[in-house]
């Protein structure tokens, strides 16, 4: 039978796993049959997605809160980070063996903050706290080269779909694009200084290039974040995609949200038909899964949603995940007033939304 057309105004929630534990990336494997998550427990999470209710295992190796995860495009493997700057590659199939095949104890000073693997599958590329992009040999996980040029923490990576070129986005708001087909040089910069703010009287900068992603036909690159920062204390701003011409670098769009929420876009995913698809966060509220035409400033469409920090494209091009965070009723580090004694931790549930419209049947 003839799968029903891609519709992003027709979104609905397929599929839905609750945890307990926050977790702040997760990701489709590239077969499609698992989903790789982690956050604050420390552990790397797989849910195997092919029978009616997923199977759940998870593997022990960090020591600190999980900030990044990658697929490996073609062998079994899973890179995982960590706020401590360690990185871990599994084999996520291979359920009688629980520790990494190999560790890089130092990738970087603090935060790894991003994680891409190239096309070919040879290289890992990290970046993070130390603003400084390093490639690692994806099997023994040795450092093959690194690249300087960014002066503060880097948000975000993006391989361009030909493997040709790696784009990285700081809290700056400054993009730099590198050749890899040439020794990974540098080749320009493309301005998103738009998502950044330092007002007079802010003690911190605030915002950054917190998302990037390529069109598939890899002439578009939308970058991720928010505008107008009003403070640097819970750090409210307007979210904003701004929407790179690839060819001349200018800004051809800016997109914004009809909604409340305030964070900054984490996660863009373009879907195979050039709709853009992106999260939003807002603190102790619902915030939105958004769906735009890149030439349109407004939602193409919006979903009510609680607060997402990854998104990830199912390999059929149909199926969206998000990790989405669920507030366990306490604020900051204090309890619940009708149970002081116990800190309640907040939650998750990962959610699968189908990308067209639902059948009647279900």
């Amino acid at each position: 039978m003839k799968p029903p057309p891609l519709d992003a105004t027709a979104v609905w929630i397929s599929r839905e796993i609750k945890f307990p534990r926050q977790l702040f990336r997760a990701r489709f494997s590239p077969d499609g049959h698992t989903i790789a998550a982690g956050g604050q427990d420390r552990l790397v999470h797989l849910w195997d997605l092919r029978g009616e209710e997923p199977l759940h295992r998870s593997l022990n190796g960090h020591e600190t809160w999980l900030s990044s995860l990658a697929f490996h495009p073609t062998a079994p493997r899973l890179f995982t980070a960590d706020y401590q700057g360690v990185i871990h590659c599994w084999n996520y199939l291979d359920e009688n063996s629980s520790k990494p095949i190999w560790t890089i104890p130092s990738a970087d000073r603090d935060n790894v903050r991003s994680l891409v693997v190239t096309p070919d599958g040879r290289h890992l590329i990290s970046a993070g706290d130390d603003a400084i992009i390093k490639f690692w040999r994806t099997d023994n996980g040795k450092e093959f080269i690194r690249l300087e040029g960014h002066h503060d923490c880097i948000f975000s990576l993006a391989v361009s779909p030909d493997g040709k070129h790696l784009v990285s986005g700081d809290l700056l708001g400054t993009i730099r694009q590198w050749d890899l087909a040439d020794g990974s040089k540098f080749v320009r910069v493309l301005d998103a200084s738009l998502l950044h703010t330092r007002g007079e009287q802010f003690l911190a900068d605030v915002g950054g290039v917190r998302s990037l992603a390529f069109n598939a036909e890899g002439t578009l690159l939308a970058a991720g974040g928010m505008k107008d920062a009003k403070s640097n204390a819970f750090c409210p701003g307007k979210p904003t995609v701004l929407v790179f011409d690839w060819l001349n670098g200018k800004i051809r769009s800016e997109l914004r949200i009809k909604g409340k929420s305030d964070g900054p876009l984490n996660s863009l995913c373009f879907l195979s038909n050039g709709t853009l698809a992106g999260h939003t966060e807002i603190l102790h509220a619902n915030s939105e899964l958004v769906f735009w035409k890149i030439d349109q400033p407004d939602p193409l469409h919006s979903l009510v949603n609680p607060s997402a920090y990854e998104l990830s494209l199912h390999p059929d091009g149909r199926q969206l995940l998000a990790a989405c965070y669920l507030s366990g009723g306490s604020s900051g580090n204090g309890a619940r007033k009708r149970d002081r004694e116990k800190y309640i931790s907040n939650g998750s549930t990962l959610r699968v939304f189908s990308l067209y419209r639902q059948p009647a049947d279900t």
